[in-house]
């Protein structure tokens, strides 16, 4: 299995409860800092394709202004309602003062 890091921003740039949007692949991605962590997480509410860069953040969730559909950012769960869709989430680590989205293949 190959592993390669994709750097999406500058460590600092994205402020707290602030997102920023990157294409990966074709695929819009937001990458959050939530609570001092950093998240990446698909644009897409998983719910009815909703665009989350206009959604709540708080508490390492986002929440989907368009029917209030609430994900954990570390693990994609959906927690409101509880067993609503999956969203898709990758890893994030800064590397040389960047932040990168891991991905593997």
């Amino acid at each position: 299995m190959g592993v390669s890091y994709v750097p999406v921003a500058k460590a600092g740039e994205i402020g707290p409860g602030k997102t920023k949007a990157v294409e990966l692949g074709g695929r819009r991605v937001l990458v959050a800092q939530v609570d001092g962590r950093y998240f990446a997480f698909a644009r897409e509410c998983p719910h009815e394709g909703a665009d989350l860069e206009t959604g709540e953040l708080a508490g390492g969730k986002v929440r989907c202004n368009n029917h209030s559909y609430w994900y954990d950012l570390g693990t994609g769960e959906c927690v409101m309602p509880k067993g609503g869709p999956q969203l898709t989430v990758l890893p994030v680590e800064e590397r040389e003062g960047e932040l990168c989205i891991r991905l593997e293949w």
